[in-house]
């Protein structure tokens, strides 16, 4: 399947609508409870700084979950004509590795704002999360299956992410601002624009995930 049938196949649609869901959902709520510990700063910096990041692992691996196997453009057989193993196979294949992805793609987000060009640019680390935990189940996919894949992207692919990452950064700022001005809410301006913000960005990482994914085989 090439790019557009994947991003628009009903899988990759039903995913996508209950990530968007969950992330606009969960920016609600956390943006209510960080106003809530406002006055407790030591609270309020692990609730912002620890808790935002874990939650949107949470998130990319709820979708990276969710899609699969459509995300690396597979249906039914891989390309050694073996069939493709369903996603409660591969967990009882990898018991336990589940947390451990989790914990990897958290510690991805820490350490990438340590790296200077990337502090610089923000709207990378999301992408690099994605692109971390739908590589280790794409492992996990050729252990079981005996198949090969190349978890660097090529030169093309990674210029095609960073481009299409600055992209959604500015959509989802143009888009914030816009919003906001134009619907009604109880939110402080500010505060509603980074709702519509980090939202947007986190539905954004579908169809730049795909850039990657589809490039693994």
């Amino acid at each position: 399947m090439n790019y557009f049938d994947v991003l628009f196949s009903p899988a990759i649609i039903m995913a996508t609508l209950i990530y968007t869901f969950m992330a606009i959902t969960f920016e609600l709520m956390y943006t209510h409870f960080l106003h809530r510990l406002k006055d407790t700063a030591s609270t309020h910096w692990v609730a912002q700084h620890i808790g935002v990041p874990f939650f949107h692992v949470l998130l990319l691996v709820c979708f990276i979950y969710m899609s699969y196997p459509a995300l690396y453009g597979l249906d039914a057989q891989l390309s050694n004509g073996s069939v493709v193993p369903s996603l409660p196979q591969l967990l009882n294949a990898h018991s336990g590795q589940t947390m451990k992805l989790i914990n990897t793609i958290f510690v991805i987000s820490v350490i990438l704002p340590l790296i200077p060009i990337i502090n610089r640019f923000s709207a990378l680390i999301l992408p690099f999360q994605a692109m971390a935990g739908s590589a280790v189940l794409y492992g996990w996919l050729s252990e079981f299956s005996q198949i090969s894949f190349v978890i660097v992207p090529s030169y093309t692919v990674l210029i095609l992410i960073i481009v299409f990452s600055a992209i959604a950064e500015f959509m989802a700022q143009r888009l914030a601002i816009f919003l906001e001005t134009h619907i009604r809410h109880p939110y402080q301006a500010k505060a509603m624009q980074k709702i519509i913000h980090k939202s947007t960005l986190l539905i954004l990482q579908v169809p730049i995930l795909l850039i990657y994914t589809l490039n693994l085989g």
